[in-house]
């Protein structure tokens, strides 16, 4: 814990050596603790990074460890963690959405994440910057679809933009949000009934079981 005290950015030589201390934690004994992984979650190398989120993955699926990573703080770090750049990331942090507690608190700002990236998205059209934006979108439909966010206006926002995406990685992911949803309603049924016509064969997969 003391190597991970030390400021990476005054210190780059200290990577190696916070990844391999990251990596050999055994346990979670304190707040503290936790926060001070959470920390290298966000704003640090990659290696960090990808360390962290393995670490987090495995004390998420503990109970008396993951009881430390349920604050708010650590909640909107692992939102951000979700639109990581490196995918490994974004997959090992919604791996473990399941098991946060307070998932209210996550969906209501997941969803603005939405709108964010949405916006983006519209202002970035013939930018080089959308395929990453489209990345963003891809991993919080991801997200949606892991935490089986009930169906209300929000959602049906998010899924009648992102069903009617040129990409069909979008739709796709739409295709899969619908798939786990428990219930449905008039406008579900709408995005539901597009779908089925999709060419792609990956989106109509997910529709043959409707």
């Amino acid at each position: 814990w003391q190597i991970l005290k030390i400021n990476s950015a005054e210190n780059t030589d200290i990577n190696i050596e916070k990844q391999i201390c990251i990596l050999n934690l055994d346990s979670i004994l304190s707040q503290y603790e936790a926060d001070l992984l959470a920390f290298h979650q966000t704003n640090h190398h990659g290696l960090i990074r990808e360390a962290t989120a393995q670490k987090i993955n495995e004390f998420m699926k503990t109970p008396e460890f993951a009881q430390y990573f349920q604050s708010k703080e650590i909640l909107d770090i692992l939102l951000n963690a979700v639109n990581d750049i490196n995918p490994n990331i974004c997959r090992l942090i919604i791996e473990i959405l399941p098991e946060i507690d307070n998932k209210q608190y996550f969906l209501d700002n997941l969803y603005k994440r939405f709108d964010f990236v949405f916006d983006e998205l519209e202002k970035l059209k013939r930018s080089n910057w959308y395929t990453k934006k489209l990345f963003n979108l891809y991993w919080c439909l991801e997200s949606l679809a892991v935490l089986k966010a009930p169906i209300d206006k929000r959602l049906e926002s998010v899924l009648k933009q992102s069903s009617v995406f040129r990409d069909y990685t979008i739709r796709e992911k739409t295709a899969m949000v619908i798939h786990y949803l428990p219930d449905t309603s008039s406008c579900i049924s709408e995005i539901k009934s597009l779908l089925k016509q999709d060419d792609n064969y990956y989106v109509k997969r997910y529709s043959l079981q409707w």
